[in-house]
């Protein structure tokens, strides 16, 4: 029997290594990538790149036209703006629009979706923030919430005991708006780095999207008018400085929109769609455009969009060289970053 269990055993160690092997192999003989940091200018209307060698760093257009460090940064003042007001250089204007170093800066976005983040585990349980506490500074709320297959509520953090008349309130606002129950996606922002608190966005059963506030204890809940044939699916909330947006959903198609404020118009960002189990997406935005990057093991594409309608602009294609063969692998941590500045 002994003997039996000592060749089992070193049958599996056999086979555990004959399947590390490529990993091994690949791990042992990788060679350092690094991926070129691309952003479009508006002032040149192409794309800046960005490569380090050994620590060696070249700047140029796509085109192949080389640049020294000072004319790479003229050529993106929305992101080097205090480099460029600290050497006196920063423009007056910028595609005929007037500008200043607080506006530019105000309006300057980035965030990072990575699939890990859209399809982990999660727990439905939300933390909702005051959006009108008086106060400077966002406060995180004593309770959570959670939406079930009848109702709203909200649960204290010390007890663990529902909250009946909070829980009734929300309820009763969302039953009057004729939300209809359970919800299909729940979208916020708990924390309180950021200057204010946009809710959330909500998809209930029939795949209507709403946002939900809390202002001054009482729920604000509206109804977010989506273009007929477009399902929200995923959805992001946005906080940025400038206020421009509400927030981001990609559809059942796996196609982008920006819900713009003020008046919560559904505007489709036209790039194609993303595949959202394989592919990360890296936006860098200003007041004139934004830098969409989609990463995948083939490519890199980046696509620049304007910031207003988010009319395709430009794109530009590299190969992304991150081939690997297939072995022991460790779940790495998804995140949706959202980048307040």
């Amino acid at each position: 029997m002994v003997k039996t269990a000592k060749i089992f055993l070193w049958f599996l160690i056999a086979v555990v290594c004959l399947w590390q092997l490529p990993y091994i192999w690949n791990f042992l003989s990788a060679k350092q990538q690094t991926t070129p940091f691309v952003l479009y200018s508006s002032v040149a209307g192409d794309f800046t790149i960005r490569r380090s060698v050994d620590n060696n760093s070249s700047w140029a257009l796509v085109t192949g036209e080389k640049l020294t460090r000072p004319e790479y940064d003229s050529l993106l003042p929305e992101y080097f703006a205090k480099q460029l007001a600290s050497e006196n250089r920063l423009p007056d204007t910028i595609l005929s629009k007037p500008v200043s170093l607080k506006f530019l800066t105000d309006e300057n976005i980035s965030f990072r979706i990575k699939p890990e983040a859209l399809f982990g585990p999660s727990i439905p349980l939300y933390q909702m923030l005051e959006g009108a506490s008086g106060r400077v500074d966002l406060e995180m709320p004593p309770d959570v919430f959670r939406i079930t297959d009848s109702k709203m509520e909200f649960i204290n953090k010390d007890d663990n005991k529902v909250n009946e008349d909070k829980s009734t309130l929300f309820t009763e606002a969302l039953k009057n708006a004729d939300f209809a129950f359970p919800a299909a996606e729940v979208a916020g922002n708990p924390t309180v780095k950021k200057k204010y608190d946009n809710g959330f966005l909500i998809v209930d059963s029939k795949e209507r999207l709403f946002n939900l506030k809390m202002v001054k204890g009482n729920p604000v809940l509206k109804r977010i008018s989506v273009p007929l044939g477009i399902t929200p699916k995923h959805c992001l909330v946005t906080e940025f400085n400038g206020k421009h947006s509400l927030g981001l959903f990609f559809d059942t198609k796996n196609c982008l929109y920006v819900i713009a404020l003020p008046d919560n118009r559904v505007l489709k960002v036209e790039i194609p769609p993303v595949d959202l189990l394989e592919e990360e997406m890296t936006v860098m935005g200003n007041a004139f455009t934004w830098t969409i990057r989609i990463k995948n093991d083939e490519k890199i594409t980046w696509y620049a969009v304007d910031s207003q309608d988010f009319k395709l602009l430009k794109t530009y294609t590299e190969t992304s060289g991150e081939s690997y063969l297939k072995g022991l692998s460790f779940e790495k941590n998804g995140w949706i970053d959202l980048g307040w500045r």
